[in-house]
């Protein structure tokens, strides 16, 4: 074997080396150090598109990865909490406006059936998401086993947006666009043709 072929061979072994945790299937996520990657879940549409900024008339979907594989969870939709505590944050000390939700994970520690609904009847507001596991840690209190959706808009999970300003949006560029032609006018000039024309 000569010189280039175990330079080769070296670099091929230490890529793999690197990303095997990566190559190895396992129903937890492994980063590329070793360690597991933590619980995650993410707010987000009917196809599974990350949203976090909704509507009233919107509905909200939960897509989640890294789950305790074949686990059961509770979801809960809570008033934005901004003191997450790792064994310290209980479920009464959360506002909960929606849940528990009962959300099933698959082998690969995804939710199954992902993405799942998990609320309707939106309110105005900023909210977190909860995923309390109820088949490891301590159920009831936020843990590592646990998984939950905020930091996304300022410091909450989501967001709900008032429709009365989405409906102020169309009227303020028409009022705009009034402002716009009339100053155009009030100068003397008016493009017609792409030109612009003095009257």
């Amino acid at each position: 074997m000569n010189k280039n072929s175990k330079i080769a061979l070296l670099l091929i072994s230490l890529t793999l080396l690197i990303h095997f945790p990566l190559l190895v299937k396992n129903p937890l996520a492994f980063a590329v150090d070793g360690i597991p990657d933590p619980p995650s879940i993410e707010s987000c549409d009917i196809f599974g598109n990350k949203v976090d900024n909704f509507t009233l008339s919107d509905a909200v979907y939960l897509n989640g990865s890294n789950l305790e594989p074949g686990g059961l969870y509770y979801v809960y939709i809570v008033v934005d909490y901004p003191n997450w505590t790792i064994s310290e944050t209980h479920i009464s000390d959360l506002d909960v406006v929606e849940g528990p939700i009962i959300i099933d994970v698959d082998p690969s520690g995804n939710i199954e059936n992902q993405p799942v609904l998990i609320w309707q009847l939106l309110t105005e507001g900023y909210y977190d998401i909860f995923a309390d596991s109820q088949t490891d840690g301590l159920t009831g209190y936020y843990d590592e086993y646990d998984a939950i959706d905020n930091m996304d808009v300022d410091d909450a999970g989501l967001f709900v947006i008032p429709e009365k300003i989405l409906a102020t949006i169309p009227f303020l560029f028409a009022y705009s666009l009034v402002l716009l032609l009339k100053q155009r006018k009030s100068n003397g000039t008016i493009k017609k043709n792409g030109k612009l024309q003095s009257y």
